[in-house]
């Protein structure tokens, strides 16, 4: 494998660039159209996918109209959010903020406690070129409609120019009771009264969810014994080709724990045995890597990648898996998967696995890196030691992948974009806005344009601007072209993310705006929003904003924008992986 570090590529050295925009020389600039808004039915909405008919996926997340039953409500949780205890809900009413606190910590990923209320927080949408529509699917009801009820989460992560959509779908929570026998309080003491508690269930993590429009279909995993197993579709090419991954066995520490459950359980016991395992799953899918540094994606399952031929029902007419890049060392109990996020028309699937950096086989070294899923075999993207992490998020008819890696620049780890050229098996880092800026591409078609998003300020800070970015692989002296420039410095909008490009060069885009809103009392207040933008190339070349104070009145409270977005991306690709895949 051939590696380029092309520094001939590099745009500029941090101090010749202003921070606020990028150079732009012989680069189009864009018109873009504002998608219609979704806050009176979920609080954040984001792009997904656009294919070459303007077709476009948004992920929903946490409903403006979920039907709270306070009896599944702990009284510390009704303290966490504010209520007094004297609340009552056949008369009180939440405030604004304690509705919207109280929804966020319901999510499935985040409330540990599966006695609680149990309600939906992620939706899947479309946008038809005129509105916006929250499908149902599992629950039964359109739109972004949540309850104990109506408990099942789902998210587009792919789209053909099918029209077909894939992604996810979880199971609706279900209640169910479970009696046991406290053990008296001395030996030979009054045997206590039975103690019934109520818990929440579902028949499955997760399935791969294929939808057409009208129908929609489930894929399930090859392993399902406990919780129901988890499958996750990320991408479908245009002759009905998906991949994503599935569970294919229990990870070792994982069932030495399930086995505990098992053993431990007796008429004594206060919580049923599916509620020992889901806490495991609850624990494991929460868990990070490297020190901390990253989102490690477990879950009770090695995961394998999976390549799914579909029939235009949705039905499997062939499943093949891909392991990781390699074994799991004997001394190593923890998961240990790989993951397929992008699948161009030839058939060549990439994603990330773990590994072993530098092949030392120890606990402490484990890694995930960027790879190709090609005739049966999983193949390393790259395999510099200067590199301690990484996925590949996308792939052309070209046979280029694109997708970042993990390195550290002046002693601090950055995200370095790349391209990978599947037949040549040549790497190549991209330049970024500059060196040390951390570049996520999310995109890239098959003229040679790659999106995503990436820093603008050269502060050694932890927390740095993003925006939205476009490079063109064909007109390298172009630069990565800042599209809050491409657009105009009058815009009303800030361009914090690029998520997909079509054929037609249209890119989907996440932004941030201000809009005005009155409270109960008939005050008035701004607030910070996402917007979803949909641009077009216009005539005309970017020059970039052409004071600092139109930069300034243009950015506004959006100076730092990953503050909102991680409020409303908790556990990230996760559950939304597909954004920025770590």
């Amino acid at each position: 494998m051939k590696q380029f570090k092309t520094k001939a590529l590099t745009l500029a050295v941090a101090g010749l660039l202003s921070s606020s925009f990028s150079a732009a020389a012989m680069a189009d600039s864009y018109t873009f159209t504002v998608l219609p808004e979704t806050h009176s039915q979920v609080r954040a909405s984001f792009p997904r996918n656009i294919n070459d008919s303007g077709l476009i996926t948004l992920h929903g997340r946490f409903s403006a109209n979920t039907e709270i039953d306070f009896d599944l409500m702990t009284d510390n949780l009704k303290g966490y959010i504010g209520l007094d205890e004297d609340f009552d809900p056949a008369t009180d009413s939440l405030t604004e903020a304690q509705y919207w606190g109280l929804v966020q910590v319901l999510a499935d990923r985040e409330n540990a406690n599966s006695a609680e209320l149990r309600i939906a927080t992620d939706f899947a949408g479309t946008y038809n070129g005129q509105d916006i529509l929250f499908h149902g699917l599992l629950n039964g009801t359109d739109g972004a409609v949540s309850s104990q009820e109506k408990s099942a989460d789902h998210a587009f992560l792919g789209l053909n120019n099918n029209n077909v959509r894939v992604g996810w779908a979880s199971a609706p929570y279900t209640r169910f009771d479970h009696t046991y026998q406290p053990e008296p309080a001395e030996e030979g003491g009054e045997m206590p009264d039975p103690i019934t508690l109520n818990f929440a269930e579902r028949e499955y993590i997760s399935r791969g969810l294929w939808f057409d429009g009208t129908n929609y279909s489930l894929i399930a995993p090859p392993e399902q014994e406990y919780l129901g197993g988890e499958a996750q579709i990320f991408a479908i090419n245009d002759t009905n080709l998906a991949v994503g991954n599935a569970s294919v066995a229990l990870f070792p520490a994982a069932q030495e724990r399930v086995d505990a459950c098992l053993e431990d359980f007796t008429p004594a016991s206060n919580r049923a045995v599916y509620t020992c395992i889901w806490n495991l799953w609850y624990g494991f899918q929460r868990e990070a890597a490297l020190g901390g540094s990253f989102t490690a994606n477990g879950s009770l399952y090695d995961m394998h990648a999976a390549v799914w031929q579909l029939d235009d029902q949705g039905q499997v007419i062939s499943e093949t898996l891909y392991p990781p890049l390699r074994e799991r060392s004997e001394d190593d109990g923890a998961y240990w998967s790989a993951y397929a996020y992008a699948v161009n028309n030839n058939g060549i699937a990439v994603g990330q696995s773990w590994t072993y950096y530098n092949d030392v086989e120890q606990p402490g070294n484990r890694i995930k890196m960027p790879v190709v899923y090609q005739n049966g075999e999983t193949k390393a993207i790259t395999t510099d030691e200067e590199y301690i992490w990484g996925s590949a998020t996308a792939i052309n008819d070209e046979d280029q992948a694109t997708g970042f890696v993990i390195r550290t620049i002046q002693g601090v780890r950055r995200a370095i974009g790349f391209i990978y050229d599947v037949e040549a098996e040549t790497f190549a880092e991209l330049p970024g806005f500059f060196e040390g800026s951390s570049t996520y591409p999310n995109a890239i078609n098959n003229q040679g344009l790659v999106v995503g998003s990436g820093e603008i300020d050269y502060t050694l800070n932890a927390e740095r601007r993003r925006v939205g970015f476009v490079y063109d692989l064909n007109n390298p002296d172009a630069g990565f072209i800042n599209l809050n420039d491409a657009i105009g410095c009058s815009a009303d909008y800030y361009i914090v993310s690029a998520d997909d490009i079509n054929e037609d060069n249209q890119i989907l885009a996440t932004a941030l705006t201000t809009i005005e809103e009155t409270t109960e009392e008939g005050e008035t207040y701004t607030r910070n929003v996402y917007a979803t933008l949909k641009l077009d190339t216009a005539a005309g070349e970017v020059t970039g904003c052409s004071t600092e104070d139109e930069i300034i009145t243009r950015e506004g409270a959006a100076t730092s924008p990953f503050g909102l977005i991680a409020m409303f991306l908790i556990g990230g690709l996760i559950t939304i992986r597909r954004l920025i895949k770590v």
